[in-house]
């Protein structure tokens, strides 16, 4: 276990080893979906629409997370702050403004909003296809499972400056 949780002291670090695996399993697993969708879609258009969709699904949701695992790190060391376990100087000179987490989570957010916004559309305009509808609805909801990891993936890993 000690593998994947790190100390409550490191809770907010640059991103270290473990974060790094997290990392580079979201990116793993976007890449193995962004190959199987330039091999099995004939359509260009489906082919970019797609691919630039999940990409930027899967960043802002990993961004999202991470701003959301941010603000909860931005909570815990206020609490002992007011606990008296820290100065509360050392807590604010730590941390980033509440100013630039809400703005972090903002725009994730938005990317997250016209990233699946996007793959939905193709889902829709799919359909009209007479070759590859099919394959193309079926990654688009792939690329929303996928985004919804680097969610995860996101609130796992340590916060990102």
């Amino acid at each position: 276990m000690g593998l994947l949780f790190e100390p409550e002291d490191q809770h907010f670090s640059p991103a270290l080893m473990r974060s790094t695996v997290v990392i580079v399993t979201c990116l793993a697993l976007l890449a193995v979906l962004e190959t199987w969708v330039w091999l099995t879609l004939s359509s260009p258009f489906a082919r970019v629409s797609v691919t630039g969709s999940m990409i930027v699904t899967a960043v802002s949701f990993f961004i999202a997370g991470n701003t959301f695992r941010l603000r909860d790190i931005r909570r815990r060391v206020g609490n002992r702050a007011r606990a008296g376990r820290i100065a509360p100087i050392d807590a604010l000179s730590s941390l980033p403004p509440r100013e630039t987490i809400a703005r972090r989570f903002l725009l994730g957010a938005i990317g997250a909003v016209v990233g699946v916004g996007t793959l939905v559309l193709t889902m829709v305009f799919a359909g009209d296809e007479t070759e590859g509808a099919r394959e193309a609805m079926v990654a688009s909801v792939l690329g929303i499972v996928c985004a919804m990891l680097c969610f995860v993936g996101g609130t796992f890993a340590r916060p990102i400056d």
